[in-house]
């Protein structure tokens, strides 16, 4: 009996039972001597090419006439405190001839020298090529589609969700760009997570260590994060290729995160949860192709995209803009019929939109498992939607209520691969009446699933109306929209253990027009010829011999945090050999307070951190010295 009420437990506390929680952060490790700097190697590396926008480059949301293009810059010493100002340009041929629309940017410290544009003018359906300039640099040529206009008949759509960078190798992401025929990716939920390093699933045999080492906390520390995951690879050429339509869940922020609080939040030892929640969003709208739509709320990732008459997006936020706190599935306050998880505002809008679209599917991207989930007759999760009965009901009697055709659910959140008809209480699982739309849920990029024996089975035998289910595989979704039907495609990756584009048809389910519940076929969906364009090559296209020599044979500094210091500082660094590195300490009168050689055993990026706490308030520099060059940055301590 014990066995069964462990089992109750929501999926994703389930699945945490099978992590330890006895690793110690790599940081908590690490003993620093006054002023010591200490290296930390991490397993991604520079495109020296790129320089200096090392982060490539990405495009996201996009709509008929316009699509969000993004870049960063990686300020040399020198620009740090400076405003950069960055020239861009969209055309229609990788050559980029036929510019179409051109403009400038500026940029600084206070957006962490990303640049975001809003490029329109453009045509619908239409691929188009993007970059950015900065001196003499380009930024490697970004690919993105606009959404197409009028009569459609085709969509295909990439589903992704929790990618954990220390789980294993992102090759989700590389399968995905390899094949290449979907509009766009569906990225539906932990982009990143907010751990320290060894605190979830570290894959001990790849050995991916993320930035910062410690669980993050400020603006600073979610810019690491972030830039940590830009420069991984796959992700980025998958972001260069792709517009990415994105919404958080909660590891953007904090664990089992709601409106006023998180379960992995303590205010005591870590401050106001409101100041945490706004630097995770400001980072998230920072480092991401998200076009801003709300009016009142600058962070407001709930909106519409529509692809033509075929489809409308509707992103929703079913994390923190309306989400009471989490209470369990039973009991009188998860029965209060005045329960939010989106909200008063969101649900209006959600219901407008319903009602007003004029496109064939009624897509809905959100966040966590709208599904009823059951064991036993008892709900097994409570940051589900499940903990959360009224709010469903409230979309479910207004579908119902007016008629409202086609409605899909596609979600992430819980590392595993479902597929559901959405049951009303007269649903009948022979004939799928009762049912208010179909839900498919895709799996993890990385992050670990559950190895239950039996899980799935029970599961399916205690919910009629959950078709399909896998527990512990990885992987995506390629979601095809006709005017027919809508299918979901899952396929699995072998491992994470080494890199590979690999892939597997595992299952298939459609809905057809008209229809509120699932079919299976063993058929995978053929995609539509036009769905495939020129691909945007890695390297600029002015890249130079010079070019190529990454920071001009000088150690390249990534990120400097948090500046200003109060007791430690942390020094990103990329550098092209190995060897002796010193750092120098000056103060503002050009004086040499400190100074400290180690011996660099590994080239390519890392963590050096110095403890600041012993240094009086001021402005100081470091200057870093390596066998291939020096350089130097300023920071203030507090």
């Amino acid at each position: 009996m014990r066995q069964l009420q462990t089992f109750l437990l929501t999926m994703k506390k389930l699945i945490l039972l099978f992590i330890t929680f006895a690793n110690v952060s790599l940081a908590q490790n690490i003993k620093l001597e006054e002023h010591a700097f200490v290296p930390i190697e991490h397993k991604v590396t520079l495109q020296p090419c790129l320089k200096p926008f090392y982060h490539g480059v990405a495009s996201g949301d996009p709509l008929t006439d316009r699509v969000i293009i993004w870049t960063r810059v990686t300020p040399d010493s020198a620009q740090i405190t400076q405003t950069l100002t960055v020239n861009w340009q969209i055309a229609t041929d990788t050559a980029m001839f036929n510019v179409v629309n051109s403009g400038v940017a500026l940029t600084d410290s206070s957006k962490d020298f990303t640049i975001k544009v809003d490029a329109n003018g453009l045509n619908a359906g239409t691929f188009y090529y993007y970059e950015f300039k900065i001196g003499n640099y380009y930024s490697p040529r970004g690919r993105t589609r606009t959404a197409p206009s009028g009569n459609i008949d085709s969509l295909r759509f990439a589903l992704v969700s929790c990618a954990n960078f220390e789980a294993g190798w992102f090759n989700v992401y590389n399968s995905l760009l390899q094949r290449s025929d979907f509009d766009a990716v569906l990225s539906l939920g932990d982009y990143i997570y907010e751990y320290e390093t060894g605190g979830y699933s570290p894959n001990t045999v790849v050995n991916r260590q993320w930035s910062p080492a410690t669980e993050i906390l400020s603006i600073a520390d979610y810019r690491m994060r972030y830039s940590s995951y830009r420069l991984d690879d796959d992700l980025q050429r998958l972001h260069q290729q792709f517009p990415f339509i994105i919404v958080y869940d909660d590891h953007e922020l904090a664990n089992d995160a709601w409106k006023n609080g998180a379960g992995n939040h303590t205010t005591a030892t870590e401050g106001l949860w409101s100041d945490r929640k706004l630097c995770a969003q400001k980072a998230f709208f920072e480092w991401l192709p998200i076009r801003k739509t709300g009016t009142t709320d600058p962070y407001q990732i709930y909106r519409n995209i529509k692809y033509g008459n075929l489809v409308e997006l509707m992103m929703l936020d079913t994390r923190v803009t309306g989400r009471d706190l989490q209470a369990g599935t039973t009991g009188t306050v998860v029965a209060d019929t005045n329960r939010r998880l989106i909200g008063g505002p969101q649900m209006t809008w959600l219901k407008n939109k319903l009602d007003s679209t004029n496109c064939q599917w009624k897509v809905l991207g959100q966040q966590v498992m709208i599904a009823p989930v059951k064991l036993f007759g008892v709900a097994i999760n409570g940051d589900q939607w499940d903990g959360y009965p009224a709010e469903r009901d409230r979309i479910y009697n207004h579908v119902l209520g007016k008629g409202i055709q086609n409605m899909v659910v596609v979600t992430g959140d819980i590392h595993s691969s479902w597929a559901c008809d959405l049951p009303t209480s007269t649903y009948n699982s022979l004939t799928g009446a009762g049912s208010a739309g179909v839900e498919f849920v895709t799996p993890s990029v990385t992050s670990p699933g559950s190895s239950i024996p039996g899980g799935a089975t029970a599961l399916q035998i205690s919910n009629s109306h959950i078709k399909w289910v896998e527990l512990s595989q990885h992987g995506y979704i390629i979601m095809d929209v006709n005017k027919t039907k809508t299918q979901s495609d899952w396929f699995h990756i072998p491992t994470l253990d080494t890199k590979t584009s690999s892939y597997v048809h595992v299952k298939s389910y459609y809905v057809s027009t008209g229809q509120r519940f699932l079919k299976t076929t063993s058929t995978a969906t053929i995609p539509r010829n036009s769905i495939y364009g020129i691909k945007a090559p890695l390297c600029p296209r002015t890249a130079t011999s010079t070019d190529i020599k990454p920071f001009s044979f000088k150690p390249g500094i990534l990120s400097v945090f948090p500046n200003p210091s109060n007791a430690l500082l942390t020094i990103q660094l990329f550098n092209i050999t190995k060897g002796d590195v010193t750092f120098k300490v000056i103060n503002a009168e050009g004086k040499e307070v400190e100074s400290t050689t180690l011996q660099n055993t590994s080239d390519g990026i890392n963590n050096y951190s110095l403890k600041t706490s012993g240094l009086a308030a001021g402005v100081y520099f470091v200057r870093i010295e390596t066998t291939s060059g020096s350089t130097t940055v300023k920071f203030v301590k507090q």
